[in-house]
């Protein structure tokens, strides 16, 4: 009998749940409707100021941004959002701020730190992190996307050079795609699954043989780093559905000094003038 109460005993923690893994955001802001209000103006009167990159980052001016929220939602671990004046309620008194802690049982450890938060200046590269981190842990960490189909669906969906491209990171040679010459007016979608890439008024011509822009629509692009082929670059897919776009690079003209380069398979041309036959 006191073998079998031991081992009831020592099994508690996982029947109660205490082996739950936990994933615990810590804002450098304050809660409350009121503290909200102030942080909300302070981001727009003075960004450059503004203490909580977590916040500017993963929010838009009212609520959390869709593409975080929705890789929030699909990750396999609880996830809980607290403040620096309730930080002491999970027992953390001396942390800097903003930081992301996980928690498994008993053990917890900063797997993002304030600054590492603190250097990110996109949505992406706070996902990409915390991905990478989470794997750390030896979690499995699956891709979304709406269209979420297998490798076989994207065969019969596309043609062998698309797939090339979009699933096997493929690139088309210099010079020969149909967008390198191409400025009509209109937008660039995804040859994937239809998702807006680019608009017409930020292409220009770079003379590096494949279609050059300077900038993507609003959080359409994800960015990772690509260490293949003995180079160091930035890989550019589509948000949507991963699909492989090109690279980007840090030669391009102002406003943003960006370079896009995109492979032309990987994208398909909307005049929107399809409506008015």
């Amino acid at each position: 009998m006191r073998i079998i109460l031991l081992l009831l005993f020592l099994t508690s923690g996982v029947l109660c749940g205490e082996d739950e893994s936990e994933l615990i955001f810590i804002y450098n802001a304050k809660s409350g409707i009121v503290n909200e209000f102030l942080d909300f103006a302070h981001k727009i009167v003075s960004p450059s100021t503004y203490n909580c990159n977590l916040c500017a980052i993963s929010y838009g001016n009212f609520t959390m941004k869709k593409k975080w929220s929705d890789y929030i939602s699909s990750l396999p671990v609880r996830s809980t959002f607290t403040y620096k004046d309730k930080v002491s309620e999970y027992g953390y008194n001396n942390i800097e701020l903003p930081s992301i802690i996980f928690r498994n049982g008993s053990r917890s450890k900063v797997i993002i730190s304030s600054e590492e938060i603190n250097k990110l200046k996109k949505i992406d590269q706070l996902i990409n992190i915390l991905s990478d981190r989470l794997k750390d842990q030896g979690m499995s960490i699956e891709k979304q996307n709406k269209n979420n189909l297998s490798e076989q669906e994207w065969k019969e969906k596309l043609t062998p050079e698309e797939y090339h491209i979009l699933r096997e990171k493929g690139t088309e040679r210099p010079f020969t795609g149909e967008y390198d010459k191409f400025y009509e007016d209109g937008t660039y979608k995804c040859a994937g699954c239809g998702t807006e890439l680019f608009s017409s008024s930020s292409k220009y011509d770079s003379g590096c043989g494949w279609p050059a822009f300077y900038e993507a629509l609003p959080e359409k692009i994800e960015e990772s780093e690509d260490n293949s082929f003995g180079m160091r670059r930035i890989e550019i897919t589509c948000e949507n559905c991963g699909g492989h776009l090109g690279h980007v690079f840090n030669d391009g003209p102002q406003p943003s000094g960006l370079r896009y380069c995109v492979n032309s398979i990987s994208l398909d041309f909307d005049s929107g003038d399809d409506d008015n036959d």
